[in-house]
């Protein structure tokens, strides 16, 4: 371990990137993770993309640093890129993140000062907050509360509900347990994380395999967010699926999480009956609206509930 000037003992670092096509993203990123208080031992960049200069043009900005670029090419999946970078990893503490996300330069020292927090069960997990604004607003907002569908709120309080929708806060006032975690804005204690894997259960891009993976580390350790773990999420419109596509797979990976982990009785297959309702409702509203992307929202609905049905079946989703 190394000392720095505020006297915390500093584990080993590791940064873990999947990324697919978003040179300017990953540049822009890279550049506030040079600019730390704390700069990472390690960041593994694992690529699905086809940009040729990816590497020499990271090794660039990280010149005069003491940050060790991993870099390794690979199919794409985020489960897929995150487990290859996790085979790789050699840290004591390991950061998770998108490849469109902007840190604030105090980041890691605050993830680290969060980690130094007594808690039982011992803290595993770090949640950072997010700047951007968040989502949904108006009548959407009401929907998704109505329906205990996925979103952001106000207050202290996060919540996984009975139907496997989960409630994000959008900038608490302190550190706050929470029942589960981002993949773009997450740091791990590598204990809490050593017998565990990303669920490749969606290959390419995928929805909710943070969820899934954090609730199984909440089992045994604590999450918290802080809101003193500022980031800001750009949501880069580059290397995104269709929008009937992330319908699909929305539905897919909601089936997929509530049969995996929550109890079958009547609270939480009602809830998340009535969730599905929502998201029915919601999305064919939005079909409605969009003319250009009419017909392509709809079959992603169905195409959705057809990999729940080939699931349940025990056949392939895909």
């Amino acid at each position: 371990m190394t000392t720095v000037q505020t006297d915390m003992k500093v584990p080993r670092l590791s940064v873990i990137v999947p990324t697919l096509n978003r040179r300017q993203d990953l540049l822009e990123f890279t550049e506030t993770l040079v600019q730390q208080t704390i700069q990472p031992d390690e960041f593994i960049v694992v690529d699905a993309g086809s940009v040729p200069d990816m590497k020499e043009a990271m090794l660039a900005v990280l010149e005069g640093s003491k940050i060790e670029l991993v870099y390794r090419q690979s199919q794409a999946g985020t489960s897929l890129q995150r487990n290859v970078a996790m085979d790789l990893m050699t840290g004591e503490i390991i950061f998770m993140f998108d490849d469109d996300i902007l840190l604030e330069p105090n980041y890691i020292e605050q993830t680290l000062r969060v980690f130094e927090t007594p808690s039982h069960p011992p803290i595993g997990c770090v949640l950072g907050t997010f700047t951007s604004p968040a989502r949904p607003r108006g009548w959407q907002q009401q929907w998704f509360k109505v329906f205990g569908m996925t979103h952001s709120v106000d207050g202290e309080k996060a919540r996984l509900r009975s139907g496997g929708g989960v409630y994000w806060l959008v900038e608490p006032n302190q550190n706050v347990q929470v029942p589960v975690a981002s993949g773009g804005r997450t740091a791990y204690r590598v204990e809490s994380i050593q017998a565990e894997r990303f669920d490749e259960f969606l290959p390419g891009y995928t929805l909710a395999e943070d969820v899934e993976f954090s609730y199984r580390v909440a089992q045994n350790w604590t999450i918290i967010q802080s809101p003193d773990c500022r980031l800001f999420h750009k949501r880069s419109p580059h290397s995104r699926v269709d929008y009937g596509d992330r319908v699909s797979r929305l539905i897919y990976s909601r089936y997929y999480f509530f049969q995996k982990h929550l109890p079958k009785d009547l609270q939480h297959t009602g809830a998340w009956v009535w969730s599905n309702i929502g998201i029915i409702g919601l999305y064919a509203g939005v079909a409605a609206s969009r003319k250009g992307e009419r017909i392509g929202i709809l079959r992603g609905i169905a195409r959705g509930y057809q990999r729940c049905a080939a699931h349940a079946l025990g056949r392939s989703p895909q």
